[in-house]
């Protein structure tokens, strides 16, 4: 219980950070053009963010209201991995290799 109320803690830290840096920056992303070679130039708070959006997305569209923090992590590490080694691949074209997942498309 104390782990997962530390962990809570630190998500609400993060995304505080994160939404100041973005109300300084106001960075805008289509996320269907991001390339990889842009995620690995983002600095941590928005890498983070960029994340946790895309697995947000996914989440939503096969209905999984549950996240595993630390398979989150596991799953931002693999794309990143990813990433470095096809910088031209869109984010979330490499997410679905990487992770081996279907994203949903717009509609």
């Amino acid at each position: 219980m104390r782990t997962s109320k530390l962990i809570a803690a630190t998500l609400a830290a993060l995304l505080l950070a994160w939404s100041q840096a973005a109300a300084e920056d106001k960075m805008v992303v289509d996320m269907s053009r991001m390339t990889c070679g842009e995620l690995t130039k983002l600095g941590f708070q928005d890498f983070a963010g960029i994340t946790m959006w895309l697995s947000g997305y996914y989440n939503a569209s096969v209905r999984n209201t549950t996240i595993d923090l630390y398979q989150f992590a596991q799953a931002a590490k693999t794309v990143k991995d990813f990433c470095a080694t096809s910088p031209r691949a869109t984010v979330m074209s490499a997410a679905e290799r990487a992770l081996g997942i279907k994203m949903p498309r717009a509609r």
